[in-house]
């Protein structure tokens, strides 16, 4: 199965997209500025290898073993990139966090697709799915205070801010939420 959208191709994630995922999101300062822990520039790669197969790899592969996709974000369109050329990773992630029992929503652009509203493409493709085949009622997104851009497309994809907190990491964060309208009386 896949997703597509105007300018995309989501496809479904598999073990063989971490290196792609790796080198073209881990290992841009840009795409983890708001991730600290990956994001100190004296961390050896080696030890952002073995981070990220820890928390990104096993965190994706539990997910889709949940039945939470995570898609790999192929350009279709010629002004995106080469047909196939590697834009992201999108999708929906169990609830096993510290802010709340709903699937979370993410996406990650690689840094040079930034500022293009293609996140928004993307993760508005993940959210129909999401709500219409797999009937998820409602989804959260879990922003850290200062990303404006992540603050941006949580509400231009109709999340609405619940809460601002202090995550366990002693950082400012916020929790979006978007839920399905009730169902119409049959």
């Amino acid at each position: 199965m896949e997703l597509r959208t105007a300018r995309l191709r989501l496809r479904p994630y598999e073990p063989a997209d971490f290196e792609m995922l790796f080198t073209g999101l881990v290992l841009d300062p840009a795409v983890i500025h708001f991730w600290r822990d990956y994001a100190d520039p004296a961390l050896p790669v080696a030890e952002k290898r073995a981070m990220a197969e820890h928390d990104l790899g096993s965190w994706i592969e539990e997910g889709m073993a949940a039945g939470c996709p995570t898609w790999v974000l192929e350009a279709v369109d010629p002004a995106v990139g080469a047909p196939g050329d590697f834009v992201g990773v999108a999708g929906v992630f169990p609830a096993q966090n510290e802010w709340g029992p709903e699937p979370e929503v993410g996406c990650l652009l690689v840094s040079r697709h930034h500022g293009r509203r293609l996140a928004t493409e993307a993760l508005s493709a993940v959210i129909a799915d999401a709500t219409e085949r797999l009937e998820i009622p409602v989804l959260v997104a879990v922003v850290d205070e200062p990303n404006v851009a992540s603050i941006r497309l949580a509400e231009n994809c109709s999340f609405v801010l619940e809460r601002s907190f202090t995550g366990s990491d002693g950082h400012p964060c916020r929790r979006y939420a978007r839920s399905l309208p009730p169902a119409a009386p049959r």
